[in-house]
């Protein structure tokens, strides 16, 4: 099912009406939407026993309740509309994520709470210049992974946005994409699970350098389009993708803000992450540190660079 067509099945329906339209997919689970009693939109899955500790958001109110057959329902709740573009794509990526899984319930839920923290998030203001430069390097490293692997093997590598403790997970490897500047001297390195895989990995670095328009820029927006335009064949990965796109803050009405922010490609530097990489995780700290931020001397991490 693409993202439109959930959207279309739910326009069509009364709001006023109470009533629910079973989703016509070949899904293992029983899917319906609709509009509660209180004319609230609703995403509800049938037949799913007694489920503990789900939590509401600010948003999205989740019930686990049994109808008068005795059958256990699962229901989403939109409880502010200002909130109706996230609930949508909420729904969304838990019917795709949840289709071809073993536990697709399990799953379900799983996805669902990924979802938390961005449902939490009031501000929809235009990204800070920090974070369009981060979204600027994955989406510069989702380039090449697109035109040397495909499009379906990149859009499913890229997990950052979905709460991926690194930004792109591969079959036999991984890679943490940074955007510097020229000036940097050392790499932020944010949590003790970023460099952490059983897998060895690449930090993968963007040297860019803000600067005015002109010949040989890259901005988010051109990336941005390039990536829709390698997409254009194939509608599903177009709603995953802006649905990724979408999780990192990127929002289409603020487009021509983003345009303002100009800059350089100096370099992309590679470096691979091996057992004798420093770096911090849960296996070589005390067990009384739980989290932890710490930054790499660039230059002390030369010897590990690839390219």
């Amino acid at each position: 099912m693409l993202f439109k067509d959930l959207k279309d099945k739910w326009d069509n329906i009364p709001a006023k009406g109470n009533g629910f339209l079973k989703l016509g997919l070949n899904h293992p689970l029983d899917l319906q939407i609709g509009y509660s009693i209180n004319a609230y939109k609703s995403f509800v899955v049938m037949d799913t026993g007694v489920i503990k500790n789900i939590p509401s958001s600010f948003a999205v109110k989740v019930t686990n309740v049994q109808l008068k057959d005795s059958t256990w329902i699962l229901e989403f709740q939109l409880i502010h509309a200002k909130f109706e573009e996230e609930f949508l794509k909420l729904c969304w990526d838990m019917i795709e994520y949840s289709f071809a899984e073993k536990q697709p319930l399990n799953a379900l839920i799983y996805r669902y709470m990924t979802w938390q923290k961005l449902l939490q998030y009031e501000n929809k203001n235009v990204m800070s210049f920090q974070r369009q430069k981060g979204l600027l390097g994955e989406l510069l490293y989702l380039l090449k992974v697109i035109d040397n692997c495909g499009v379906e093997y990149a859009i499913d590598s890229w997990v950052g946005p979905d709460g991926g403790d690194q930004d792109f997970v591969f079959s036999m490897d991984w890679a943490e994409i940074k955007s510097i500047s020229l000036a940097s001297e050392t790499v932020h390195i944010s949590s003790l699970q970023q460099l952490k895989q059983e897998n060895d990995g690449d930090l993968v670095i963007f040297v860019l350098e803000s600067t005015t328009v002109g010949a040989k820029r890259v901005n988010l927006i051109n990336i941005v389009y390039e990536i829709r335009e390698k997409l254009l064949n194939n509608a599903r990965y177009i709603d995953r993708f802006e649905l990724k796109l979408y999780k990192y803050g990127y929002r289409k009405g603020h487009e021509k803000e983003y345009c303002n922010n100009q800059f350089r490609l100096i370099e992309e530097r590679e470096y691979r992450v091996d057992r004798a990489f420093p770096k911090l995780t849960g296996d070589n700290v005390s067990g009384e540190i739980v989290s932890c931020e710490y930054n790499l001397s660039l230059s002390a991490i030369e010897k590990y660079r690839k390219r």
